[in-house]
């Protein structure tokens, strides 16, 4: 007789109290895994569900207690939710929060963003730290931006000018450069009472480039415009130019000294701004193609220009065609073009920037077109048409750019072999001198 199989016998776990009690069955199936039963009564009648799980079974056995005794108002935990609490939880749990933190903390921001996407709020803020900026004082950015302009090439009167404001404006504002205000420089510009308009937009201007200098270095926010961008400038009062008449400039070109009768000839008809003539080579003077080349390095805005070389500046430099290397070799010469214009007889002495704003005026009345005399002077036609505009008539524009040096004539105390030069040449024209050169 074959013996009786023995019948598979289920643990039972028991959730909740009479009368609201639901167990759970567990059995193993024909095929080795595990089945977990939930059975409970209601509605007159018992009703069950099965699941692979045991922990996804108690949850369902204690929300389904839970669910009569409170009359059936509480809705069943599917195991999509369970997954889903149990990933929130590992979320948070890697960022080193609780869920709950998580939840509290995004409530916090969603309410402070409003409308704004959070995830938009956070670029915003990223993009707009400054806390992550290298620190630089004041003193040692201003030593770098000091240092990198000697690199560049610029002149020693800029740099040395440029270090007396930035020295006076670290001593009354310091700090991290990053932390100084619109107000401060405000402030401290409008505190120099002894300076005029001009003065002061000249400080807030080198203040300006060392703040540019400081942002291209990173340390400063790249994509914002510095405090002293924002700064307020001065107004400044329009004032009347001053220029030389054609009288007053023959005068001065004759008894100007040959160290300095190129500047003035070259300010008077090219309209070359002086500290861009000491920076001229004799090589810059294209005697043939009827022009002088400024370099980008050598003017004042830093970009190329091309001046008309004029029949009479020829004619007053021709001593010094087949000369090379700098055209002014004079360390200063501030204090000689004052002697000279005492020594003209010019009344009221030297007038400063008098030869540019000479050729400016003499060249708009000349040519009619402020663009072009623009494009020749480096500067804007804004400034030309607003300054130099019928300060000359056109007639006295002809007969500045026909001034001629007297036949036979030589610039004061030329160096031997320019003055050989030229007694050889008009000795082949027949022509004695007559000059002591």
């Amino acid at each position: 007789m074959t013996p009786k199989r023995k019948k598979r016998r289920s643990r039972v776990v028991e959730i909740g109290s009479s009368p609201f009690t639901a167990k759970i069955y567990t059995i193993q199936r024909k095929d080795g895994y595990p089945q977990f039963t939930v059975a409970w009564k209601e509605g007159g009648g018992r009703k069950t569900r099965s699941f692979a799980c045991m922990d996804e079974a108690r949850m369902v056995a204690q929300q389904t207690v839970v669910r009569l005794q409170n009359g059936g108002l509480v809705d069943e935990v599917t195991k999509r939710d369970i997954e889903l609490l149990r990933y929130c939880e590992r979320t948070a749990e890697n960022l080193g929060v609780t869920l709950a933190a998580a939840i509290e903390e995004w409530a916090s921001a969603r309410k402070v963003a409003g409308e704004t996407a959070l995830s938009d709020a956070v670029r915003f803020y990223q993009a707009n730290r400054t806390d992550l900026l290298p620190v630089r004082s004041l003193e040692q950015v201003a030593s770098e931006f000091l240092e990198s302009r000697c690199a560049s090439g610029a002149s020693d009167v800029y740099v040395r000018r440029s270090r007396e404001y930035l020295t006076r404006f670290t001593g009354q504002v310091s700090g991290n450069i990053g932390d100084v205000t619109v107000a401060e420089i405000n402030r401290y510009l409008q505190s120099q009472e002894t300076l005029g308009p001009v003065s002061k937009n000249t400080i807030r201007r080198t203040l300006v480039t060392m703040f540019g200098f400081a942002k291209r270095q990173g340390y400063l926010h790249p994509d914002k415009q510095t405090a002293a961008e924002l700064s307020e400038p001065f107004k400044q009062p329009d004032t009347e130019i001053e220029i030389f008449t054609v009288e007053e400039i023959g005068k001065l070109q004759l008894t100007a000294h040959s160290r300095l009768l190129p500047l003035v000839a070259i300010g008077a008809f090219a309209g070359i701004r002086s500290a861009e003539i000491r920076r001229l080579h004799w090589e810059d003077i294209k005697w043939d193609r009827g022009h002088i080349e400024l370099a980008g390095r050598k003017t004042k805005t830093r970009a190329r220009r091309l001046v008309p070389l004029t029949d009479n500046l020829k004619e007053w430099l021709a001593p010094w065609r087949h000369e090379s290397g700098p055209v002014i070799a004079m360390k200063s010469v501030s204090g000689a073009l004052t002697v000279l214009g005492d020594k003209a007889g010019i009344e009221g002495g030297w007038r400063k920037n008098a030869l540019r704003h000479s050729y400016i005026s003499y060249r708009v009345a000349e040519t009619g077109d402020v663009a072009r005399t623009a494009l020749e002077a480096g500067n804007s036609p804004e400034m030309i048409f607003r300054h130099y505009r019928e300060v000359v008539d056109e007639e006295s524009a002809k007969e500045w750019f026909s001034i001629l040096p007297p036949e036979g004539w030589a610039p004061k105390e030329l160096p031997w072999p320019i003055r050989e030069r030229i007694r050889k040449a008009l000795e082949e024209r027949g022509i004695d001198s007559g000059n002591e050169a």
